[in-house]
């Protein structure tokens, strides 16, 4: 070390760096200067990286909006395949009850009906209800001392399969409470359950009930003294007969519309006796012979339920779409408009303000064909409004020209085709399908003289690059018959025009925001390739300044000692 030299360490990362030595250079500033410059295309990369996060939150926002607008408008357009009547609104039945006396219909029964329900009316009695079985044993002064018994009890419940029958090994040390209690753990095979009752001091008796109705218990041992010995079987027949029944089984006995025949069933839910639709029997008619009415309706109340839901959902939507092009009086974008004049959002907001403007084509002329005729009307901001008054009174006078304006139509002249799948948007309006005679497997049909559908078994898919693409109907028909035209009429309602616009954009597969949003992420994953290569080679350009202004720092310490060594020779030389 020179003599009289001063300086400070100071440290460039984890590199220790000695400056203001010899130099009086403050050469650790100069080199974080460097880097400084050095880093901002890394500072511009993480900038972009964040400003895609931002984007990508907010797209991840719409999307849950346009997902719940989509699930908004699909029980309304008519979902397609075999289980789409289950989701179909339009379809939705309700179940009313009413009684022709003062006792109260739900006090009878109730009544629950599935989509595939026929709407009708019906007049129910019911004469008897569906009971279960249950036999009590005689007194028992004590039911915690072993019965002395060795047998084997056999339980079922009558008309039982071999698996619904069970076998319990009585031994001597046990008890009538540890004979419950295996009862009991065999309860899941046997459908019977049994309880040890005390009803005074030195008088229990053990019950057993059937867990079906119309179903009687049976039990038979091996010697009957069990069942002699807790006294449900004294007449010493092993079970044939029980010493006190309780409460007889028997079936529900119900008449329907006058019809003579007296209806039973051996439990009081019943689900085969009207299509589609549950009966649960509560309690006889009274005496003066209660008549229920049963009417199965659609279920307007759920229907506007899901109208209402779908406004709501897509007011969401504008809403969102409004909030991304606020700008301030004086010209600035608001810091909340994340997606300002994206490309995405203004095409699919000029897309859905077409599809919910249009008419309906392919409707009688003189049926409801908008929104607006509906009950919905369209607010200066672009949101939607309900009017209560018009919508209920469509509901109940026009339900089929309100289906008209939001479902996808399909009608067909012939029962042997219907439609099982679409997902595109299709506008075909009314076609004509020519099937040829003779088998058509592995063809194709012509509409208008031009291939449009291929045959796949008993499927007619629509062709790539024709107007039916997306398009699949099922067709039963048989290769001996002639050849036919089947005439086809479709129209495209205003929810399945959204939903498949919607698809476009959501899709998980190829949304185009969906895509958008794995572009953002990927260009992101890009940026932190290049950042860290970028702070790779800044490190080695750090190195190398550390390293060179340490070099210079020695050259000028070596410099200034020999200046000092010849200084000193020079006045030596002088004395």
């Amino acid at each position: 070390m020179v003599a009289g030299t001063q300086g400070t360490v100071s440290f460039i990362g984890n590199s220790p760096l000695l400056t203001g030595s010899f130099s009086g250079l403050d050469t650790a500033a100069i080199i974080e200067a460097s880097l400084a410059v050095k880093r901002i295309p890394i500072d511009r990369l993480n900038n972009r990286i964040s400003d895609n996060d931002t984007r990508v939150a907010a797209f991840n926002e719409f999307t849950a909006l346009l997902e719940t607008l989509q699930s908004s408008v699909n029980a309304l357009r008519n979902p397609p395949g075999s289980t789409g009547i289950l989701s179909n609104v339009f379809e939705q039945k309700s179940a009313f009850i009413t009684s022709d006396t003062a006792t109260p219909a739900t006090e009878i029964l109730g009544a629950t009906a599935t989509n595939n329900a026929a709407p009708g009316v019906y007049e129910i009695i019911v004469d008897q209800i569906a009971e279960a079985h249950k036999i009590s044993g005689g007194t028992l002064t004590d039911v915690s001392t072993g019965l002395g018994i060795t047998e084997t009890l056999t339980i079922n419940l009558a008309g039982a399969a071999a698996e619904e029958t069970a076998t319990i090994d009585i031994t001597a040390d046990m008890t009538a409470t540890d004979v419950v209690f295996a009862i009991n753990a065999v309860t899941g095979t046997t459908g019977v359950r049994a309880s040890a009752l005390k009803i005074a001091d030195n008088d229990f008796r053990i019950v057993f009930t059937a867990e079906e109705t119309n179903k009687d218990i049976e039990l038979s041992g091996t010697t009957g003294q069990i069942l002699g010995a807790t006294g449900l079987d004294v007449s010493a027949d092993n079970g044939a007969t029980y010493t006190t029944v309780l409460q007889p089984s028997q079936p529900a006995q119900l008449r329907l519309d006058g019809i003579p025949t007296v209806i039973e069933r051996d439990s009081n839910e019943i689900d085969d006796l009207i299509d589609n639709v549950t009966l649960d029997l509560f309690k006889e008619s009274d005496s003066t012979g209660t008549t229920i009415t049963l009417e199965i309706e659609p279920d307007l109340s759920g229907v506007k339920a899901q109208i209402e839901g779908f406004v709501a959902a897509y007011n969401d939507v504008k809403t969102f779409l409004n909030s991304q092009q606020v700008v301030s009086e004086d010209g600035e974008v608001d810091a909340s408009a994340i997606l300002f004049g994206d490309n995405l959002l203004r095409s699919l907001g000029r897309d859905l303000g077409t599809d919910l403007a249009d008419l309906v084509d392919g409707l009688d002329s003189t049926a409801l064909a908008t929104l607006r005729g509906v009950g919905i009307e369209l607010s200066e901001d672009g949101t939607l409004t309900v009017d209560n008054g018009a919508l209920d009174a469509n509901l109940v006078d026009k339900l089929d020209e309100v289906r008209g304006v939001f479902e996808f139509g399909f009608q067909s002249s012939s029962p042997d085709i219907r439609m099982i799948a679409r997902n595109e948007l299709l506008n075909v309006g009314d076609f004509t399908i020519d099937v040829p005679a003779g088998a058509i497997d592995g063809t194709n049909l012509q509409v208008d003289g031009v291939d449009a559908f291929e045959v796949d078994g008993g499927l007619l898919r629509g062709l790539d690059g024709t107007v039916y693409e997306g398009m699949t109907l099922a067709y039963n028909r048989n290769p001996a018959e002639p050849a036919e035209s089947i005439s086809i009429s479709t129209s495209t309602g205003i929810a399945e025009r959204l939903y498949q616009r919607l698809d476009n954009y959501i899709n998980q597969g190829d949304g185009l925001i969906t895509e958008e949003v794995n572009r953002l992420q990927a260009q992101n994953e890009d940026f932190v390739d290049q950042i860290e290569s970028l702070e790779a080679r800044l490190v080695i350009f750090q190195n190398k300044l550390i390293e060179k202004y340490a070099a210079m720092e020695r050259a000028v310490a070596a410099a200034e000692a020999a200046s000092s060594q010849l200084e000193a020779f020079l006045k030596g030389g002088d004395d």
